[in-house]
């Protein structure tokens, strides 16, 4: 177990710092602030322990584009090397975007290193390609990607809509699609509080499909500056 965990921390300690170069190396006008955030999950993957943590850079270029620059890396505990992994995702994104809606394409590496020395690792290269369409407090959304079948659970395509019941509370469900094309729903809520200047957010996510039920919850922290959670996500991530 230990040396997943070091062989994942050094790569999700590389990427960290890539991110952060990318971050500090450019410089930007005061109305185009990038926005850095970090996340950290937990939650129960058919009882089965499952950590992850996000790193993701949204950096707007004008008022029409922007890119992003994101890392996921997740660890699914069982306490056996025969099921035990850790799974990243590295990714870069570009984004076309109004107030009408936002279209996205991206290129990324997903890795999983099992902890059984004794299995190869595998990597795949990933396209994706994300749209989103605004209606008020209902965002409709579709992501897509490339790949046929998925590392593990982690990576899925999906269709579905959020509700912000006020700028900083939203409400979401989608159709999912998993690893061997088994699908699922997921259901999600977010949370981010004005009395934390709206610096961060905490939510709730369920996941149900044949192979892969899961319950988790997960906070963010973004180091920027305040912005409605309804305004950071339809614009910045």
């Amino acid at each position: 177990m230990d040396e997943l965990f070091a062989g994942g921390e050094k790569r999700v300690l590389l990427r960290g710092l890539i991110i952060l170069l990318t971050f500090s190396s450019v410089a930007y006008a005061e109305e185009q602030k990038p926005n850095f955030a970090v996340g950290l999950g937990y939650g129960l993957l058919e009882r089965k322990s499952l950590l992850n943590i996000d790193f993701k850079v949204n950096i707007p270029i004008n008022d029409y584009l922007s890119t992003q620059v994101l890392l996921n890396s997740n660890y699914l505990i069982t306490g056996s090397s025969n099921d035990s992994f850790a799974q990243s995702e590295f990714f870069s994104n570009w984004f076309i975007s109004n107030q009408y809606a936002r279209l996205g394409v991206g290129l990324g590496v997903s890795e999983l290193e099992p902890m059984d020395e004794d299995v190869k690792g595998e990597r795949e290269v990933i396209g994706q390609f994300t749209g989103d369409v605004f209606f008020d407090e209902v965002t409709l959304i579709v992501n897509t990607q490339s790949n046929q079948a998925t590392l593990s659970n982690i990576t899925s395509s999906r269709l579905g809509l959020s509700y912000y019941q006020s700028e900083n509370v939203r409400f979401s469900l989608y159709r999912e699609k998993y690893n061997d094309l088994d699908t699922g729903w997921r259901f999600e809520s977010y949370y981010q509080p004005e009395k934390y200047q709206d610096m961060a957010s905490v939510g709730v996510i369920v996941r149900t499909g044949e192979k892969y039920d899961y319950i988790g919850a997960v906070i963010q922290y973004y180091f920027d500056y305040a912005v409605p959670l309804q305004e950071r996500e339809r614009h910045f991530n």
